[in-house]
């Protein structure tokens, strides 16, 4: 990667700087938001965060060696030999920045993003083993990890910070990757994590209430998932929408675009006709194009036949066989934390899965009624310093749907998990049958060692994580491993 001077990045910027106080180019050996990274002839991005204001570290990134500081807010004083710059919107400046620091690498693959509140790892999954199926090599960025073939290693958070982004860009090229599969959340849109990346494809899965407290309303968590169709879809882009869900409908409505695949059960150009589903599997049908694309995939649940449709969708006008879209749906394809299952020798089936908003639970006790158990008992709790106004819907969506709940404790951060259940409680009728049980290890062995025969267990909340937050320390905690223990 060739060193570029400061100079050339001043005009990168040029629509987006307030005010300059330049003071002599240099090449430049790093771009970043974090002073304590900042190393010699470096440029340091100060951006109020939610939690920590860079603005506050310009001074540690100086000393550290930072030769130039873009920020926002006004600042009282100024270093001799630094260049300041005074941007509109440091977040855009540094997605800018970072970008044309590792060379623009999205323009040389083809990007494909899902964004919505759930589905994205699944739809990322599916679509990341439809391209390799077809023999292109793809990179993965998601919830759970991001990798390419030979390579993975965990994920930090769902859609990475700007720079974290450009570098696997960087290196998932340099790994041969021709495609990139990607989840994109709607903190990474409203910040502009993702540059001027332009998406071959992306698909739009739903839009529930969650996120709010950082989005505060369901119109504003509207408009940044849209942003990813508005500003960052290519010329010949196809973009796979759920008609089914309400925003959905808003979207395509808002788009009017030609190049919008709407699908769901009826007016759709895709249309979904679900067949069986069961403990082994789903079976649908999908008619798109004057094709009909018979699909007996090993994943269970109304939501995966919507999951499975938005890759298949997306695959197809990539140019990748109905055949090769059927046979590949139809084997076991393996997603962390989603719908995991386990089975006991005395016919108990337990479920571990991430589903951690009352739409997401919704969704998977739907899917695992249709299994015809005999009773199901659903375990779950909300996490700490994240939107509350969900706690007690998923309280409520427990009550009508699970036979049994038993309310514990998710990641409580800098909560106490005892005020996180009792927010939760809130939402459910005194009447229903139901227990707290504050410790997460405690509470799963509750769970497992209440069920009969027949019975299913589902472990919501956490799915594929291998820690708990407590008091702002992870500890190492998995849901599986403790299944593991529990069953032998």
């Amino acid at each position: 990667m060739m060193k570029k001077n400061f100079s050339e990045y001043i005009d990168i910027l040029e629509e987006l700087v307030v005010s300059s106080r330049p003071a002599g180019d240099f090449p430049v050996s790093l771009i970043t938001n974090d002073s304590r990274n900042s190393i010699p002839s470096s440029v340091f991005i100060a951006i109020q965060g939610s939690g920590r204001d860079g603005h506050d570290f310009i001074d540690a990134a100086v000393a550290a060696g930072a030769k130039a500081v873009i920020y926002g807010k006004e600042i009282s004083s100024y270093k001799n030999g630094i260049s300041y710059i005074k941007v509109s919107d440091p977040y855009s400046a540094y997605a800018r920045l970072v970008e044309a620091f590792y060379d623009y690498p999205s323009r040389r693959m083809k990007i494909l993003g899902v964004t919505g509140t759930n589905g994205k790892t699944s739809s990322v999954y599916l679509l990341n083993e439809l391209l390799c199926s077809a023999g292109l090599k793809c990179g993965l960025i998601t919830t759970v990890c991001y990798g390419w073939p030979g390579h993975s290693e965990p994920a930090a958070r769902t859609t990475p910070e700007a720079s974290d982004i450009q570098s696997l860009f960087s290196r998932m090229l340099e790994a041969g990757c021709s495609h990139v599969a990607m989840e994109v959340s709607s903190h990474a849109l409203h910040q502009n994590r993702i540059g001027s990346a332009k998406f071959s494809g992306t698909i739009f899965t739903n839009l529930t209430g969650d996120h709010l407290d950082y989005h505060k309303t369901m119109d504003f968590y509207y408009d940044a998932k849209k942003i990813l169709f508005e500003d960052h879809l290519a010329v010949d882009a196809i973009a796979a929408i759920n008609n089914d869900d309400p925003y959905g409908k808003r979207l395509f409505a808002d788009l009017r675009s030609a190049n919008c695949v709407r699908f769901g059960k009826d007016n759709a150009e895709a249309v979904i006709n679900i067949g069986k589903i069961s403990p082994t599997g789903t079976d649908f049908t999908l008619s798109f194009e004057g094709k009909v694309f018979k699909i007996s995939s090993p994943l269970i649940g109304e939501h995966n036949a919507y999951n499975i449709t938005g890759a298949a969708i997306i695959a197809y006008k990539l140019g990748i066989s109905p055949e090769i879209i059927q046979s590949t749906l139809g084997k076991p394809i393996s997603i962390p934390g989603r719908l995991e299952a386990f089975h006991t020798k005395n016919d108990v089936s337990i479920f571990v899965d991430f589903a951690h908003s009352d739409d997401a639970l919704q969704r998977v006790l739907e899917a695992l009624r249709k299994l015809n158990g005999k009773r199901i008992i659903c375990l779950f709790g909300c996490g700490g310093d994240r939107d509350r106004t969900k706690r007690p819907r998923m309280g409520t969506v427990s009550a009508k749907l699970a036979d049994r709940t038993i309310v514990t404790s998710d990641n409580p951060r800098s909560e106490n998990p005892e005020d996180i259940i009792a927010d939760i409680i809130k939402g459910i009728p005194p009447s229903a049958n139901f227990a707290a049980v504050p410790d997460r290890r405690e509470a799963i062995k509750q769970a497992i060692s209440e069920a009969e025969p027949g019975d299913i267990v589902l472990l919501a909340g956490k799915g594929h994580e291998d820690y708990q937050e407590i008091k702002g320390v992870r500890h190492h905690f998995d849901d599986c491993e403790e299944v593991r223990k529990i069953i032998g």
